[in-house]
């Protein structure tokens, strides 16, 4: 590709996005307010892919991981055929590297992504499979955006300026609420962006249920005021086996400690899953993703990686403001 086709493609793909300013990013599903909630952070190797599905069955996958059909067969053997949204958390591959395909053959109904310059020409086929298939794409605003799957909620965070010379700080932050359970995502973020989020709405990040953490468990991605102001009960990242960043890093692990958080790994685990009925909720990997009932086994291999008492908690309250 010549950097002419190059530069059209991209001047497209932007296009594409800020188009999203004027998308209807919201449906409604009425249904039971007793169901349950199952988010999969799943096993997807050094990158992030993490799968909501709502009572109503209305779905969302944030990133699709590095590899181009990891994360689509991964979501075929657990029987998911469509996709209401896709997320893109930022222009990074680890993050990316598998949507393309999933696109094409989940057939998604939105695609969210930022309207940062960073590309790639795999990001750019990306893009021109959205626009061939007349997805509608969303992007985050100067204001706090909202998203209904079901009766789950999905908050999108405003974008903080575009950071030119790093595209962690660029990445999409979203705050996933079912009635009192919560969690937090927000890509790769760094400290300036994370600071940024903080100053200019930091409703968003205070209090949430569970924590992913940032930029898979790297010491850029948690500090100690991050913390302060999430105060998770339990904090879930995705990376992959014996990784050559090393993460998580051993600052992330001490904070944790620190501050009694217990952490859940995919290169220890494999995949995820949570459940929540909007009160409670419970660590119930890997049922989900073999559709069963978990066994003993995988009872106690949980066990010996967090507090007893963080397999199944009851979600905090806000704190009056």
């Amino acid at each position: 590709m010549n950097l002419l086709r190059f530069t059209r493609l991209l001047a497209l793909g932007l296009a594409l996005l800020a188009a999203a300013s004027t998308a209807r990013a919201q449906w409604t599903s009425r249904g039971s307010s007793g169901g349950r909630l199952v988010i999969e952070v799943l096993d997807i190797g050094q990158g992030d892919s993490i799968l909501i599905r709502s009572p109503e069955g209305k779905t969302a996958l944030i990133d699709a991981g590095p590899t181009r059909r990891g994360a689509v067969d991964l979501l075929r053997r657990m029987g998911v055929t469509h996709l209401d949204l896709v997320a893109i958390s930022h222009h990074h591959s680890d993050h990316y590297g598998g949507m393309e395909e999933v696109v094409r053959v989940l057939h998604p109904q939105y695609f969210l992504a930022s309207r940062s310059g960073h590309s790639t020409r795999t990001y750019l086929n990306l893009l021109r499979a959205v626009e061939a298939q007349s997805i509608t794409a969303i992007q985050p605003g100067s204001r706090p955006r909202r998203i209904e799957l079901g009766t789950v909620e999905l908050t999108i965070f405003p974008q903080p300026p575009e950071d030119p010379r790093n595209e962690n700080n660029n990445s999409i932050g979203l705050r996933l609420r079912y009635g009192a359970f919560s969690m937090l995502l927000t890509g790769d973020s760094e400290v300036v962006e994370r600071e940024w989020w903080e100053r200019h709405d930091p409703s968003l990040v205070r209090d949430c249920t569970i924590l992913k953490l940032p930029h898979h468990g790297s010491r850029n991605g948690t500090d100690e005021r991050w913390l302060e102001l999430v105060r998770p009960e339990l904090a879930v990242a995705s990376m992959g086996r014996d990784n050559e960043f090393g993460h998580p890093h051993p600052e992330t692990l001490r904070l944790l400690s620190r501050d009694r958080i217990p952490l859940l790994r995919t290169d220890q685990l494999g995949t995820i899953a949570l459940e929540s009925d909007g009160r409670t909720w419970s660590v119930i990997r890997p049922a989900m993703a073999r559709r069963g009932r978990p066994t003993q086994a995988d009872i106690d291999r949980i066990a010996t990686v967090t507090r007893d008492d963080a397999v199944e908690r009851s979600p905090r309250r806000s704190r009056t403001r």
